[in-house]
C-alpha cells in the first residue's frame, strides 16, 4: 500500500509555502517513487500556483490535471459526492507509488467555518494521518496551545489520527515541549529563522509517513478492496451482460485496472450497447454461453460431477446454458478466477450452482455467508445472515470459523462474538445451550481464535457493559466478527443496523467454497458491482 500523509494549515497565513516545499524536498529524497496530491482546490487547478510550483519540484508538471480531488465549491454543493470522487482519484493517481504527501490548507486558500472537520473526515476517508500546521506569529506560548489543542481535537474528532505537529513563526517561550500535550512529535521554527528541515525535524516527517492509520471509513475500506484486487488481477466473469449495470461496471472495473472482465452474451450485442452508453468494453473478453466447444466441455464435466445423481450427458448440456451453471463451470475448470452475478437472478439462482459444482473448499464442512458492515470508523462482520436457516452447534462453529477467516482476508483482526439473548451464564434454555456448544466445538476446532460465547450484543461492543458482565474475557467489549444464532436473527441485525445506524452492508460475501461466487442485490448499484467483484477478485488471491 502507498504510505501517506496530509499535511495542512488551520488557518490562513501560516507559512505553508516554505513548509511544504521543506517537506518535498527532505521526503523526496526518503521516497525516490514520490508523489503529491492536493485534496481539494480552490476552483480552477490552473490557478492552482503553490500546487504547480510543488509539482515542478519533483518533475510532475504533467500530472496536474491527475494528481487533485476535488474543489471547494463541489465540497460544499455535496459533500458525500465530493468525497467519494476525491478518494476515487486518490486511489486511481497514487497507487503506482511507494509514497504520497497530500497537500492541504496553503496560504491564500479559502477559510471557511467547518474546515477543519472536513479535513479531518478527507483525512480518514483517505486512511492517512494528519499534521497539522499551526502559525505562532504574535501569538503567546498560551495561545499557541490552546489553537493547537481546538485544532487537533476538530480534526481527530472527524476519526483522523494526528501523527505530528509543525508550528512556524513561534516565539522563543514556546518549545517542543508546550507541544507534548497532543502525544505527537513536533516540529518548532520560531520567529525568523528559516524554515529548513533537521535530521530529527525530517524523521518525524518520515514517522508520520510510516504511521498506519487504524481509522477505517466506508470509502477507506472500499478503496482499500480496489488497492487489493488491482495489485494482483483476476478473471471475474459476469454472466448478466444485457444488465446496463454490469456494462457501466464493467467499465470502470476495466478503466481502473480493478479485475480482467468476462462477460457472457453476444458479442455484437454487448458491443452495441455499450456504444449506446458511451462505454469502452474493448478490453473486456465477451464468451457466448452458445460456444459449442465450451458447451460440450462443460456439459461433459457437469455430467461426471453430477453422475451419482442420475444426470447424462444430454441433461447437463441442457443445464449450462443456464448463465449461472455456464459461468459457475468456468470457475470450475479454471476459465475464470471467480464469478459475480444476482443484479437480474435471485439468490438462490446464482449460489445453488456453485454448491453442485465447485463444492466446499477443505476444512469446511458447509457454505455460509457475511455481511462486512462498514461503520463510521471501523469494519464489522456478521455472520451467517443470508444463506444457513436454522445452523446445528456445528454449523454455526463452523459460520464462525469461516467468519474469522473472512475478516482477516480483509484486514479486520478477528475477534468472535457468539450471540445470544445470553451472556456467559445468565441465561438458560435450549437455544442457549447451542451457542454454548457452538462456541466449545470452535475453540476445540480452532484453540488459537480470540472467541467469546454466549454474549450478548451490548457486552460484545461495549466495553462499559462488558466490565461489568465478563470482566475477564479477551473479546467482550471489542469484539469484530459477530455470528447470530439463526438466519433469521442476523438478517434482522445486520438490516436494523444498515438502516439505524448508517452503516454500509457489503455483501453477502459467500465463504467456504473452494472458489469464489458471490451474488448481488437485484437493486445492486453500480458501485456495490464494483466492490463486489474487487471482494471476488481478492478471495481469488487466495
Amino acid at each position: 500500500m502507498t504510505k501517506s500523509v496530509y499535511l495542512t494549515a488551520t488557518e490562513g497565513n501560516a507559512g505553508t509555502r516554505q513548509v511544504f516545499l521543506a517537506a518535498v524536498e527532505k521526503l523526496r529524497e526518503r521516497y525516490p517513487n514520490f508523489a503529491i496530491f492536493r485534496p481539494f482546490t480552490n476552483g480552477q487547478i490552473a490557478d492552482d500556483h503553490v500546487f504547480q510550483e510543488l509539482l515542478a519540484a519533483i518533475g510532475r508538471e504533467d500530472d496536474l490535471d491527475r494528481a487533485w480531488g476535488t474543489n471547494r465549491e463541489a465540497l460544499f454543493s455535496n459533500e458525500e459526492a465530493a468525497m467519494n470522487q476525491l478518494v476515487k482519484r486518490f486511489t486511481d493517481y497514487t497507487h503506482p507509488f511507494d509514497a504520497v504527501l497530500i497537500v492541504g490548507v496553503c496560504d491564500g486558500d479559502t477559510i471557511f467555518p467547518g474546515l477543519l472537520s472536513r479535513i479531518g473526515r478527507a483525512a480518514a476517508h483517505l486512511g492517512t494521518t494528519v499534521v497539522p500546521i499551526i502559525s505562532g506569529a504574535l501569538r503567546s506560548a498560551h495561545q499557541i496551545s490552546h489553537i493547537t489543542r481546538l485544532s487537533a481535537q476538530e480534526i481527530s474528532g472527524a476519526h483522523a489520527p494526528i501523527s505530528a505537529l509543525i508550528v512556524t513563526e513561534a516565539g522563543e517561550e514556546y518549545t517542543v515541549e508546550d507541544a507534548a500535550e497532543l502525544d505527537s512529535p513536533a516540529i518548532v521554527k520560531t520567529a525568523g529563522t528559516a524554515m529548513e528541515l533537521t535530521d530529527s525535524d525530517t524523521e518525524i516527517l518520515v514517522s508520520a509517513m510510516e504511521e498506519e492509520s487504524q481509522v477505517v471509513t466506508p470509502l477507506s475500506f472500499t478503496a482499500s478492496l480496489i488497492a487489493r484486487a488491482r495489485a494482483n488481477r483476476k478473471r471475474i466473469v459476469l454472466p448478466e451482460s444485457t444488465d446496463d449495470r454490469i456494462l457501466k461496471a464493467a467499465d470502470e472495473l476495466i478503466s481502473r485496472e480493478v479485475a480482467e472482465i468476462i462477460l457472457l452474451g453476444d458479442a455484437q450485442a454487448v458491443a452495441k450497447r455499450a456504444a449506446e452508453l458511451g462505454l469502452d468494453l474493448s478490453a473486456a473478453q465477451i464468451v457466448s454461453p452458445q460456444d459449442p466447444e465450451l458447451l460440450d466441455k462443460y456439459a461433459t464435466e457437469f455430467a461426471r460431477l453430477r453422475e451419482k445423481k442420475g444426470v447424462t450427458y444430454e441433461q447437463a448440456r441442457e443445464k449450462v446454458q443456464d448463465l449461472s451453471y455456464f459461468g459457475t463451470m468456468m470457475v470450475h475448470l479454471g476459465d475464470a478466477d471467480g464469478m459475480v452475478s444476482g443484479a437480474i437472478h435471485t439468490t438462490a439462482h446464482t449460489i445453488v450452482p456453485s454448491f453442485q459444482i465447485i463444492k466446499t473448499k477443505p476444512g469446511a464442512d458447509l457454505v455460509s455467508s457475511c455481511f462486512l458492515m462498514l461503520m463510521e470508523d471501523r469494519v464489522y462482520v456478521y455472520g451467517d445472515c443470508a444463506v444457513t436457516p436454522n445452523p446445528d452447534p456445528a454449523q454455526l462453529a463452523s459460520i464462525a470459523i469461516s467468519s474469522a477467516e473472512t475478516a482477516t482476508q480483509f484486514g479486520v483482526d478477528p475477534r468472535v462474538a457468539m450471540l445470544s439473548y445470553s451472556t456467559g451464564t445468565s441465561g438458560k434454555g435450549p437455544d442457549v445451550d447451542a451457542v454454548v456448544e457452538a462456541t466449545a466445538i470452535a475453540r476445540e476446532r480452532q484453540p488459537q481464535l480470540m472467541l467469546e460465547g454466549p454474549i450478548q450484543y451490548d457486552a460484545a461492543v461495549d466495553a462499559t457493559v462488558a466490565a461489568t458482565k465478563l470482566p475477564d474475557s479477551a473479546v467482550a467489549g471489542r469484539a469484530t466478527v459477530f455470528i447470530f444464532p439463526n438466519l433469521s436473527a442476523g438478517n434482522i441485525g445486520y438490516k436494523a443496523v444498515q438502516r439505524s445506524a448508517g452503516a454500509v452492508a457489503v455483501g453477502p460475501v459467500l465463504q467456504g467454497l473452494n472458489k469464489p461466487v458471490n451474488d448481488l442485490s437485484r437493486g445492486a448499484l453500480v458501485e456495490d458491482i464494483v466492490n463486489t467483484v474487487a471482494i471476488t477478485a481478492i478471495q481469488a488471491q487466495g
